[in-house]
């Protein structure tokens, strides 16, 4: 990993490689597409907001600069720098559970800084591609008999994170119809995978099994909140996998669903994590973490961003046992 100086100037690449700028590179999502992206040959820069940049710590070829998208020069003159063909917008404050705790910062965060992202584009840099990643959340609620929800289904946000990203993923649409930028939505339904943070339901059952293994939970007690909500989840690696397809196949303007086609219920990743340990753990419901406007059981349609090309390849099971793996390495590293 190399560092990128506010004010450098970046060369172009080969003839393949595109150069391509990262939104929240140092994120979760964000630091598994830069994987692939680094991989695949492409020149890849990342903005990131503080200092943890943990995620992509000694990833070769990925050049990082320190940017907070809310600062609009800043923002702009990193684009007039980097002249990206490509930028893929992971930058948000994504957790739902937060957002209720603190709407107002998380539309401020969400909203202001795609706004400041589209400006400086619409303003410097047409010729680039962005790919907006919105969410699956942006849905809400939906009766059965309205599954598996299409890209032209309804949009009912029940949580602050849902209504930024459904305000952020219009944005996008009215920046191309108006100003010319070449943005292709996305709406990424649920991603589990190594790195993920633990407001995360996967995640945050894993950590707490890799807890009880390492002797930090005497109790041998996870605390949950809703079991019997199901959802559509992919492993990340599917995910990135759709936005680098989006990056050469994705309309402009078009949305396009990311997700399984199936629902899962909490209760099975949860299961399927206390199968992967051979400690005996009890389950107990926490209030705490039982949230308010919640669907109960959702599942989207990929037949749009199927007929690109896309296929998910990866098992859920597979993907839990990565992020299992990767909080019992955390917590055996910081145990040394």
């Amino acid at each position: 990993m190399s560092g990128l100086k506010h004010g450098a100037h970046i060369r172009g690449m080969g003839k393949m490689g595109k150069r391509v700028l990262i939104t929240g590179a140092a994120g979760f999502a964000g630091s598994h597409l830069a994987e692939r992206l680094c991989a695949g040959g492409h020149e890849v820069i990342g903005t990131h907001l503080d200092d943890n940049v943990e995620n992509v710590s000694g990833l070769a070829g990925l050049k990082l600069v320190k940017c907070d998208l809310l600062d609009n020069a800043l923002l702009t003159s990193v684009i007039k720098d980097v002249r990206p063909d490509v930028i893929f917008h992971l930058a948000a404050q994504s957790s739902p559970s937060i957002s209720y705790s603190n709407p107002a910062e998380t539309l401020r965060v969400n909203i202001f800084s795609t706004l400041n992202l589209f400006e400086a584009l619409a303003n410097n840099s047409t010729d680039t591609v962005v790919i907006n990643a919105g969410s699956g959340d942006e849905y809400g609620e939906a009766a059965e008999h309205e599954m598996p929800l299409s890209e032209t289904s309804e949009l009912r946000p029940a949580n602050p994170y849902a209504l930024s990203k459904v305000a952020v993923d219009l944005m996008a649409y009215q920046y191309w119809k108006s100003r010319g930028v070449k943005a292709v939505r996305c709406r990424p339904f649920n991603h589990l995978g190594p790195r993920q943070s633990p407001n995360f339901a996967a995640s945050f059952f894993a950590k707490q099994t890799a807890e009880i293994e390492a002797g930090l939970n005497p109790e041998n007690v996870i605390k949950v909140g809703n079991l019997e909500g199901s959802k559509d989840f992919l492993d990340v690696r599917d995910v990135i996998s759709a936005y680098e397809l989006l990056m050469d196949k994705g309309v402009y303007g078009e949305v396009y669903n990311v997700c399984s086609g199936k629902a899962i219920k909490i209760r099975f990743i949860l299961e399927t994590l206390l199968a992967m340990s051979s400690e005996k753990i009890e389950v107990v419901q926490d209030a705490q973490r039982m949230r308010g406007a919640e669907a109960k059981s959702v599942w989207g349609s990929n037949a749009k961003i199927r007929n690109l090309g896309w296929v998910p390849v990866h098992s859920v099971a597979d993907g839990l046992k990565m992020v299992l793996d990767y909080w019992r390495g955390k917590l055996r590293r910081a145990a040394q």
